[in-house]
């Protein structure tokens, strides 16, 4: 390496020299490039390959002292200064997106929507609409999630020539990224900037946030960052975090919280938005969750912050994805990542159910069984059991379409299951619902009216007892069919007392309610004549004009 001038003041050169061992700040680019030379190798070709105009061959040689340029000996390293090399302008390549992101090329250049395949250079304003992610891809392998409601400038994007080494300098006004950085010795060079820090580094595994109130954090997760703020400098390990606030020094590293643990299924998963769970965490004042369509986290189906200890998922079509979960400390600081790889097989979804409902009574020997139609459904497969396993089938059908069926034969009085599960169009048979279990019980018995006694100005009612919890309901009108009750009420105990009605012929009958609202048969009508007294006494005084007046 060649002896540095113009970076440190003495007080501070310790510090600095050991940030410019590890190769953190950015001017230790006053270093050498380091080439190996191959067998077919010439001073010649290699000098057009990878020095700038300029810069003759004859330059080079006389730097790595080279007696014979015909003759390069294989293996030997040929040392190029940085400044000698070659620098073209490079680009990043949008890699994978999911919702809203736009792009300007330039100030003066018109929005665009950001599209897979899409490619930008030094200069252009990316961002993401919240619940958005994109995954952006430059010159040296090195990629960067941007994660939703972020503002991203590339402020610079630069190759040295073929050798594979990049500057990529990048500036978050907010919002949050992930790095993962190709590691290359030499002059490479990945800053990310934001309001109030930069963090440097040549090749690790970091994620940066601004939250627009110029406030800065820096997170790593593998290999070193160097993180500026005010013009103090702190290295960061891997596992260690910081905060940044505008103007201010970066606050002392802090230990980012642990890997949580993750209730990770085993077998694919057959409901739409299923419940994800973890452990709780030590130290988490919340989580934040984050589902991708694989391992690489190009692109995100959710971004969630929650501060519970689980989450339910997105109804995702069929196929394979991966989750993964962090926590947040109380000064929003976030730990280190734990995921898992889950198997979505939860389509088509199951109807929903009508009748009988779970934990419900039947009474029909016969019951029917509805649901819903489901508009992924081209027909339903349905079975009855004796046991929630469904080892011992009373009733299956395989290819049902409409909203019903009817059990195949008479039930005796019981405990049983059912279950529904819908098949598409292409004959894929999605998960079963939940087994379903109900009761078949006999109707509740007809009441057995007693006869009614009345006296006085009351009129007692009376009938057989049911089973406790049940009520009954009790009716009273002038005709049979019961069109225009006069009494229509329900009781707790089996008997009523009412003011003793009008003269003339009434019709009773009574009813059991179970306790589960179903209504039992009414019991039969019984007739009940009242005697007018008044006409007594009438015709008892032989006076028609009396018995008149009465009427």
């Amino acid at each position: 390496m060649k002896r540095l001038t113009g970076c440190v003041t003495p007080i501070r050169k310790l510090a600095v020299l050991a940030l410019l061992t590890i190769g953190l700040l950015p001017c230790a680019q006053a270093a050498d490039w380091t080439y190996r030379v191959r067998p077919t190798d010439n001073i010649w070709d290699l000098s057009r390959r990878y020095l700038k105009p300029g810069v003759s061959w004859q330059q080079l040689q006389l730097y790595n002292k080279v007696a014979d340029p015909y003759h390069l000996p294989p293996g030997m390293r040929l040392q190029v200064p940085i400044a000698w090399l070659r620098v073209q302008p490079a680009e990043a390549t949008v890699v994978a997106v999911i919702g809203s992101a736009h792009a300007q090329q330039s100030p003066q250049a018109q929005s665009e929507d950001v599209k897979a395949g899409m490619s930008y250079g030094m200069g252009a304003h990316l961002s993401t609409d919240d619940g958005a992610s994109l995954t952006l891809q430059f010159a040296d392998g090195s990629r960067v999630l941007m994660q939703g409601g972020s503002e991203l400038e590339l402020d610079r994007l630069s190759a040295y020539g073929r050798t594979g080494m990049v500057d990529t300098r990048l500036r978050l006004q907010h919002g949050r990224l992930v790095n993962d950085v190709t590691h290359i010795d030499g002059a490479a060079h990945f800053s990310v900037q934001t309001p109030s820090s930069i963090s440097s580094v040549r090749g690790t595994h970091f994620r940066v946030a601004a939250d627009g109130n110029d406030r800065a954090q820096t997170e790593v997760l593998g290999g070193r960052v160097d993180v500026d703020g005010a013009r103090r400098h702190v290295l960061l390990p891997a596992g260690k975090g910081t905060i940044v606030a505008a103007g201010q020094h970066p606050g002392q590293p802090r230990p980012l919280l642990a890997v949580p643990d993750l209730h990770c299924p085993q077998q694919p998963v057959t409901r739409a938005a299923w419940a994800f769970r973890w452990s709780a965490l030590r130290g988490a004042a919340q989580y934040r969750v984050q589902v991708a369509p694989d391992k690489q986290f190009e692109a995100l189906l959710m971004d969630r912050v929650v501060s519970e200890t689980g989450v339910n998922l997105p109804d995702l079509p069929d196929g394979n994805y991966a989750i993964r979960v962090h926590g947040i400390d109380a000064q929003r600081l976030e730990g280190e990542d734990a995921s898992c790889a889950i198997t979505i097989s939860a389509h088509p979804q199951p109807p929903l159910v009508m009748e009988p409902q779970p934990g419900s009574k039947v009474r029909d020997a016969r019951p029917h069984f509805h649901w819903t139609e489901n508009t992924e459904a081209a027909s339903y497969a349905w079975q009855l059991a004796s046991d929630d396993a469904f080892q011992h089938l009373l009733g299956e059908q395989a290819t049902l379409t409409g909203d019903g069926v009817r059990a195949p034969q008479a039930l005796p009085l019981g405990h049983y299951w059912w279950r529904i599960a819908s098949r598409d169009r292409n004959g894929k048979l999605g998960p079963y619902s939940d087994p379903m279990p109900f009761d078949r019980v006999a109707e509740p018995p007809v009441p057995a009216m007693n006869a009614p006694k009345h006296s006085g100005k009351q009129m007692d009612f009376g009938w057989q007892a049911g089973l406790p919890g049940q009520h009954y309901r009790v009716q009273m009108a002038r005709d049979l069919d019961f069109a225009h009750p006069v009494l229509d009420t329900t009781v707790a105990e089996p008997t009523l007392q009412i003011p003793k009605p009008a003269h003339g012929t009434w019709f009773l009958r009574v009813r059991t309610i179970d306790t589960d609202g179903y209504a039992g048969p009414w019991s039969p009508a019984q007739k009940v004549k009242l005697p007018c007294i008044a006409c007594r006494i009438a015709l008892g005084g032989g006076g028609a004009a009396a018995l008149w007046l009465l009427l």
